[in-house]
């Protein structure tokens, strides 16, 4: 027999009225569950935000940055012709970033360049690889070649030159760390300690290296921003080590020592939630996203 709490009064609810609240309960789950996979993912955003970096040369103040991340491509569907609509509309930008899982099937190659050309930077397209070019039957050294072809440079483990005026920053772009392929020593490599170093990575896993290392800016993605949120919890997974508090957004000072658990310095991260999805091809409360980063000299 079911006892009641201590102060508390027990209502027994007649069993027709039980019968309805248990079916409102259900259709409001089947609601919720038709949003997530019928409406949601298919609800782009553009986010556009503005960093304050106190090392950023004075020549690119106000520069702006496009960040895409995890597209896991397959086909043109309803998804990525959404995209291809928004992207084709966009301001323009100085330079876009595509941080990994841009497929997820070999066969999605082929479609990721189609979209691509919608893709317009000033200072060129570039994109690092994630767990998804590692997987799968993809071919990462000749997918990198199909993206040089269209004109998109993959930074693996390397860096470039970004030039504006008489001064430079340095855009770095290391391989999938999920798959352990990451080499920030190797892309850093003759970098100037004293640079503005602008760093691509699929996963945030090591951020507490790239702090280490005295990078300005971070951007990443992987997390999909949970891709499933429940209100008053927050994201149910972000296959990370560093845990469900790195979700999305921007994490720097306060909000970064408390997830990696020593002071990052001037090193600022912003994780995409991504464009796709990865298991149940859903979201809720965790739309899809793409970026506009304004960079802002202090």
């Amino acid at each position: 027999m079911c006892q009641a709490l201590p102060g508390k009064e027990r209502v027994n609810l007649p069993w027709s009225n039980r019968k309805k609240a248990a079916v409102a309960a259900g259709g409001a789950g089947i609601a919720a569950l038709l949003y997530s996979i019928a409406v949601e993912p298919y609800h782009i955003e553009h986010v556009e935000i503005e960093l304050q970096l106190p090392r950023l040369p004075e020549e690119f103040d106000g520069y702006r940055v496009l960040q895409i991340s995890d597209l896991h491509m397959r086909k043109m569907g309803r998804r990525e012709k959404l995209l291809q609509s928004i992207l084709r509309k966009l301001p323009s930008h100085d330079l876009a970033l595509i941080t990994g899982d841009l497929i997820h099937t070999p066969g999605g190659a082929a479609h990721f360049i189609t979209l691509s050309r919608s893709i317009v930077a000033t200072d060129g397209v570039y994109a690092v690889f994630g767990n998804s070019e590692h997987k799968n039957g993809v071919r990462s050294k000749e997918f990198a070649k199909q993206l040089g072809k269209a004109g998109i440079t993959a930074l693996i483990n390397s860096s470039t030159i970004i030039n504006r005026g008489g001064s430079r920053i340095y855009l770095l772009g290391v391989d999938d760390p999920v798959s352990q392929k990451e080499d920030l020593r190797a892309a850093i490599s003759g970098v100037p300690d004293e640079a503005f170093k602008l760093l691509m990575m699929h996963s945030p896993d090591p951020i507490g290296q790239a702090s280490a290392y005295g990078i300005d800016l971070v951007l990443s993605g992987h997390t999909h921003g949970g891709q499933v949120r429940i209100p008053g919890i927050g994201a149910l997974h972000t296959n990370t080590v560093l845990g469900l508090s790195m979700d999305s957004g921007l994490f720097k000072e306060q909000r970064l020592f408390d997830i990696i658990g020593f002071r990052a310095g001037r090193t600022q991260l912003y994780v995409s939630r991504g464009v796709g999805s990865s298991g149940f091809a859903l979201r809720f409360m965790c739309p899809p996203e793409i970026t506009s980063i304004t960079l802002k000299r202090i």
